[in-house]
């Protein structure tokens, strides 16, 4: 009976360490001391949480960071979980602004502590509001680490990169798939990532094999049509999504990652598409109005307006009416899927016929974001 009694307990033990080692092998963070985990960021930093997250700081709300993402995992909910933000959102986003806090009273009771980019991050407001965890975008870490990064470590806060600017797959499904580890919304986080996966691999299953990657300027249209904005290269924003439609960005190999062309540099290239980028900036009210606040009315008459611009009547892109609009916000989360569908569909209409990238965006927001949406998000010159 002892010698049984060993070999059923050898036994159990063996399973035990089996069990044990493949759980760990499958898990995409590692569990800690009692009540943490440790992930592994899009800076590939391991940082270790406490469990349950309740608060985080965070930037860029309409533009990449963690607020989009959060609203489709945690819906109405997802004001509860910030402790502070900056003003993207109301800044830059002001009509997705208006809507959302229509939708969500309490986003507008977030304290604003300020960023980088606009130069005024209030770190002392920051940590006396005690957040759990400061999750911000990848684009800001190398200002972070060599001002705030040790402050923050010594106040116990840690801090999480994600990455939606290098707009590729794998940086958009890590970290939609962070964000569900840090809120407990694994399963919610992997139904994001299955849109946004089927959708790229259908646009680029039919883009398979093409040839011709016809010329592509996109341009953010904020300073109005005296004022030639930020285009991007073939790597980054915009121009990442371009390339991945089957086009190439003017910009590419004229900007390092975004910047401002020269109006001769846009009319020498002939490009064969001209894509602005609107949205809703008050301050400007030149600007191609998008989005929630915007009608097609107003929408074409601002783009026509755009074209006025000398020497582009030279151009075969505006001669030939390839000149299309897209809302700027489309891009830096899980949504944008429908984005480069709009874009491919811009690019090479005839492999793209029975696509609706409305209707795909639509789909996204009904099926996951806590919001409805209206008015102009995509059109073409009339």
């Amino acid at each position: 009976m002892k010698v049984n009694f060993v070999i059923v307990l050898c036994a159990v033990l063996a399973f035990g360490v089996s069990c044990s080692g493949k759980q760990k092998q499958a898990g995409s963070s590692s569990t800690g001391a009692a009540g943490t985990i440790t992930v592994t960021d899009l800076a590939g930093r391991e940082v270790t949480i406490k469990m349950p997250v309740k608060k985080i700081s965070t930037n860029w709300a309409g533009t990449g960071g963690a607020f989009m993402t959060m609203s489709a995992l945690l819906g109405k909910d997802v004001a509860d979980y910030i402790s502070s933000w900056d003003r993207d959102l109301q800044t830059y986003r002001f009509d997705m602004w208006e809507h959302y806090r229509s939708t969500i009273p309490a986003l507008e009771n977030i304290p604003i502590v300020g960023d980088f980019e606009t130069n005024d991050l209030n770190l002392e407001m920051l940590i006396a509001l005690k957040p759990d965890l400061v999750i911000w975008t990848l684009g800001v870490k190398q200002q972070a680490e060599s001002t705030v990064e040790p402050t923050l470590a010594k106040a116990g806060i840690p801090i999480v990169y994600i990455d939606h600017h290098a707009e590729t797959i794998e940086n958009h499904s890590r970290s939609t798939r962070l964000l569900g580890k840090i809120f407990g919304k694994e399963e919610r986080a992997e139904e994001l990532v299955k849109f946004y996966v089927d959708n790229m691999n259908l646009i680029t299953k039919r883009l398979s094999g093409i040839q011709n990657k016809p010329l592509v300027y996109v341009e953010v249209a904020y300073g109005g049509p005296e004022k030639y904005s930020n285009t991007f290269s073939d790597s980054y924003s915009w121009g990442s999504m371009i390339a991945k439609a089957g086009g190439t960005s003017l910009g590419e190999g004229k900007v390092e990652k975004f910047g401002a062309l020269e109006a001769e540099t846009v009319i020498a290239g002939k490009p064969d598409l001209i894509i602005f980028g609107g949205s809703y900036w008050p301050d400007i009210p030149e600007s191609l109005r998008m989005g929630y606040l915007s009608s097609e009315d107003d929408t074409q008459r601002l783009l026509r307006n755009y074209l006025k611009r000398p020497g582009w009547n030279s151009l075969s892109a505006v001669k030939n009416k390839q000149v299309f609009a897209i809302y700027f916000a489309l891009a830096f989360g899980m949504y944008d899927a429908a984005s480069v569908a709009f874009l491919a569909k811009c690019i090479h209409p005839e492999l793209f016929a029975d696509i609706d990238p409305m209707a795909m965006l639509r789909d996204y927001y009904s099926r996951f974001m806590p919001y409805d949406i209206s008015g102009v998000w995509m059109t073409q010159i009339e």
